[in-house]
């Protein structure tokens, strides 16, 4: 009678613990470690939780793999996106400017290879299409600071690099390519387990056409022509 009240006692003890469990909030830390409480707080990176016991810890990003929220039978989870190391982006928008003789509106399509470090630090190759006097595929390094160090933040970058020409050349005209460089502002916020961003710069660029000419008789002319771009940039991305 003793051992079965014994036993009795520890399953309802036991069913208690992970009833209470369930029902609570729970962190999982990247040491393998589970905190179960309630998530008080999430902010600048700092997850702070309130234990079963009535402990109240404090985990930075860093620590933590993800979460996962108690509601009642069901449960959330949440994973966290380390904005650390390798990563892909995508991005699209406008060049604009006063036209001359281009257009003043020039779209502009990117996608980017990105190495985050310190949170705040990334540097980036970046290619894709952009329209200028032709269709050019731009060869640029980019470099963004993250003001703050949080998944909500502005950020500063820079960017230069080549262009090269993508258009088909005749006898008359032979692109060449040029130069482009730029910099800027932007804001960066969470979309899902994604980052989304705008930036809002400066672009410059060139390029370069080797041209015959004819003066309306027999005679033709070579000549090399450069065209330059003064351009505000707009765009709107996605950082994977």
């Amino acid at each position: 009678m003793k051992k079965i009240l014994f036993l009795l006692i520890a399953f309802l003890v036991i069913s208690s613990q992970t009833f209470a469990q369930q029902g609570r909030d729970a962190l999982y830390l990247k040491n393998g470690s589970i905190v179960y409480g309630k998530l008080i707080e999430i902010k600048d990176g700092q997850y702070t939780i309130r234990t079963t016991d009535g402990l109240l810890f404090t985990f930075s990003s860093g620590e933590v793999e993800k979460f996962i929220l108690g509601e009642q039978s069901m449960s959330k989870e949440v994973r966290i996106n380390d904005p650390n190391g390798f990563g892909f982006g995508i991005e699209s928008g406008l060049l604009i400017g006063a036209g001359g003789e281009n257009f003043p509106f020039l779209f502009s399509c990117n996608v980017m290879a990105a190495y985050t470090f310190g949170n705040m630090n990334t540097f980036s190759f970046v290619t894709g299409a952009e329209l200028f006097d032709q269709v050019y595929m731009p060869l640029m390094m980019e470099y963004r600071f993250t003001i703050l160090k949080s998944n909500i933040s502005p950020f500063i970058y820079v960017r230069c690099g080549g262009l090269v020409s993508l258009s088909v050349d005749d006898e008359y005209e032979d692109y060449k390519g040029g130069w482009t460089l730029g910099g800027g502002t932007g804001f960066k916020w969470p979309l899902a387990v994604y980052e989304s961003y705008v930036r809002f710069g400066f672009r410059y660029g060139y390029t370069v056409c080797d041209k015959n000419y004819s003066d309306g008789g027999d005679s033709r002319f070579d000549y090399t022509y450069q065209s330059n771009f003064y351009r505000i940039e707009i765009k709107w991305g996605v950082k994977f």
